[in-house]
């Protein structure tokens, strides 16, 4: 009788332990570009080890193949059930969970999506998965998938056409805002005025000041977190100087174009002969993110 009992109780406690290992399945309600999907409960996943062309950012114009990025991996998962698996960093810095993505089919999502040149691997950040990604991304390289296909005809804004024919020294390539006039500096005792709303300051003239206008010393509106408005050109102290300095040379990283090539590991201006098979258009921040080195024959901007 103690043997039948015992015997039922391991049975009872092996059909726990395999209730316990059965994987969790979410559904994908929403994807918002190719490597961010929202699942059911609201919840936002970042994949791990993927960057796809964007579409979504509003600093930045539609990237190449960002649009068909975003249609394979929602025709891939919007809708399905999927399960996650995580690395050794559970959340990023914008509280979106980082994962990695299974369907039932055991389709790895996160692979899948470079494999196909619909994204590259995004190798700033250790994962598990690291070198097996690079040779996902060697591979649809090679092999011309994705993005990583010849096109007659690149997709890019005029803007940045213009850029491509113009392209001059780093130094002097500027983005819009830079071209404004010069903020005078002045010291903390100026007084500016805020808004009640608003988290910008502004000099008294200033069109945004017409429902509210606030007066506040130029110190205090800094010390408190508001930034100078770029419409009025109010002024700037001496300290904040570099830190706008600084953010200028990241908006135009970001708005720089070059060009890469389908097997290379160097980026150029877009008048370089190494651009006669391919040339696929990244903006300069992108590329030195990437681990792109400037081609030292045509000398494109290297910050």
């Amino acid at each position: 009788m103690k043997t039948k009992t015992l015997v039922q109780l391991l049975i009872c406690l092996f059909l726990i332990s395999l209730i316990g290992a059965q994987p969790t399945w979410r559904t994908c309600v929403r994807v918002v570009d190719g490597d961010t999907i929202v699942l059911d409960g609201n919840e936002t996943i970042r994949l791990i080890g993927v960057d796809t062309p964007e579409t979504k950012d509003p600093r930045k114009p539609v990237q190449y193949f960002g649009q068909e990025a975003y249609e394979f991996t929602k025709t891939m998962v919007e809708g399905k059930s999927v399960r996650l698996e995580y690395d050794h960093t559970k959340v990023d810095k914008y509280g979106r969970t980082l994962a990695y993505i299974y369907l039932e089919d055991g389709t790895f999502l996160n692979a899948e999506i470079i494999k196909q040149g619909y994204g590259f691997a995004y190798t700033i950040y250790a994962f598990k998965y690291l070198e097996e990604f690079r040779q996902y991304e060697r591979e649809a390289r090679e092999n011309e998938r994705g993005l990583w296909a010849p096109k007659e005809v690149t997709l890019i804004p005029i803007e940045e056409k213009e850029k491509e024919v113009t392209l001059i020294p780093f130094k002097e390539t500027i983005s819009p805002k830079a071209l404004r006039e010069k903020k005078p500096e002045i010291n903390g005792d100026t007084i500016v005025y805020i808004t009640a709303t608003g988290k910008k300051y502004h000099s008294t003239d200033c069109r945004y000041l017409s429902k509210s206008k606030i007066p506040i010393s130029l110190k205090e509106a800094v010390k408190k977190g508001y930034t100078p408005c770029s419409v009025c050109s109010s002024p700037i102290l001496k300290t904040q100087k570099q830190e706008i300095e600084n953010q200028k040379a990241v908006d135009r990283s970001e708005e720089v174009i070059v060009y890469i090539t389908k097997t290379g590991s160097k980026y150029h201006r877009g008048t370089c002969s190494y651009l006669s098979r391919s040339k696929i258009p990244i903006s300069l921040k992108d590329a030195v993110a990437r681990g792109y080195t400037p081609c030292s024959r045509c000398n494109p901007p290297k910050k």
